[in-house]
């Protein structure tokens, strides 16, 4: 039997005003704690699914 996978979706949105390299490297930092926490994928929305 296949084992089961595990991914996570991430939203484009960020305060207004921050720098905008700051929410780079937030997503990143997210990216890798799910991978080690086992998850397979991460899914992140466009630009143009926000305001």
């Amino acid at each position: 039997m296949e084992r089961l996978r595990f991914g996570a979706f991430a939203a484009p949105h960020h305060p207004l005003g921050e720098s905008p390299t700051l929410p780079f490297r937030c997503d990143i930092d997210l990216s890798q704690q799910l991978a080690d926490h086992g998850y397979d994928e991460r899914w992140v929305g466009e630009h143009h699914s926000s305001r």
